[in-house]
């Protein structure tokens, strides 16, 4: 069973158990941490929350090949600008380390009954893709026709697949830019970029005539190493914490949000939110 958060704070704030965070180090963060080593956790590493709760085998899947070393010193080969990250060993070329790189293809996770008396914090009803769009545990959902499903909002994290569903087998690709909203229901999402999200752009970019994939390896950007919290020693962990989608502080920032009451808008919308456009804010641990 999945690690959930602690009970909240006053204040609605959650602590993040470090066995659901994945710390993603890339080689750009290296050079940072030479000229930065004050602040070189926070300034050097991209954090992932992994959806343990939402898509269990896939997510334990994804672990395992973090723990095992699998993606320390692969690459990100196919980088679309404004798309997708995606990262892993491409067919025909060998693992930098000696790991285990022969791993069984996973059973697709792209949606499942909706759990009905669970906490769930609507945002909008008749989305243009969903019947429900909401919020549980830090996540954002699509529901409908009885089923539900993690939506494909920027940083989020899936298992790169053929188009056989039950495909994905070790890759997985990070969404940049807009909603790729297209891929809900079709991708199993295991993860999503928490802490560190600005590192991501400096990435190294495919040519969009080669469908983002970047031929010659030195033409890549590298992961260092992925890590789970839980396996980092204490003073290289971050202490996160993230507001409560079901508490009374961010069902107020929804409802701010619907309201534009500040000044500046003149057009204050009807009141419509889009689920990507809600972020669950993040901060280090007072």
């Amino acid at each position: 069973m999945p690690v959930l958060a602690t009970e909240p704070s006053k204040d609605g704030w959650l602590d993040i158990p470090q066995q659901e965070l994945v710390y993603l180090q890339l080689e750009q963060g290296t050079l940072a941490q030479a000229t930065a080593a004050q602040h070189s956790v926070e300034k050097a590493t991209v954090v992932l929350k992994l959806a343990s709760e939402f898509t269990p085998k896939n997510t334990a899947a994804f672990k395992q090949l973090v723990q095992s070393g699998f993606y320390n010193g692969l690459e990100f080969y196919r980088v679309i600008d404004q798309f997708v990250l995606q990262a892993g060993l491409m067919e025909g070329e060998k693992h930098p380390g000696a790991v285990k790189t022969d791993w069984p293809k996973l059973s697709a996770e792209f949606s499942w009954p909706v759990r009905q008396n669970d906490a769930f914090t609507l945002v909008q009803q008749s989305d243009l893709l969903a019947s429900q769009t909401g919020f549980r545990h830090g996540f954002a959902l699509g529901r409908g026709d009885g089923q539900e499903w993690l939506i494909h909002c920027p940083n989020v994290v899936n298992m790169a697949r053929s188009e056989d569903a039950n495909s994905a087998t070790t890759d997985f690709a990070l969404m940049q830019g807009q909603a790729p909203r297209h891929l809900d229901r079709n991708m199993s999402i295991v993860a999503k970029v928490i802490w560190g999200g600005p590192w991501l752009n400096l990435v190294k970019r495919g040519e969009a005539s080669a469908g983002g994939i970047i031929a010659k390896q030195q033409g890549r950007s590298r992961i260092v190493s992925m890590t789970l919290g839980s396996d980092l020693k204490p003073e290289a962990q971050l202490q996160l914490q993230w507001l409560d989608t079901g508490s009374t502080q961010f069902q107020q920032r929804l409802e701010q949000s619907r309201a534009r009451a500040a000044g500046f808008f003149h057009y204050k919308g009807n009141g419509a939110l889009d689920i990507c456009y809600q972020q669950v804010p993040v901060r280090l641990k007072p």
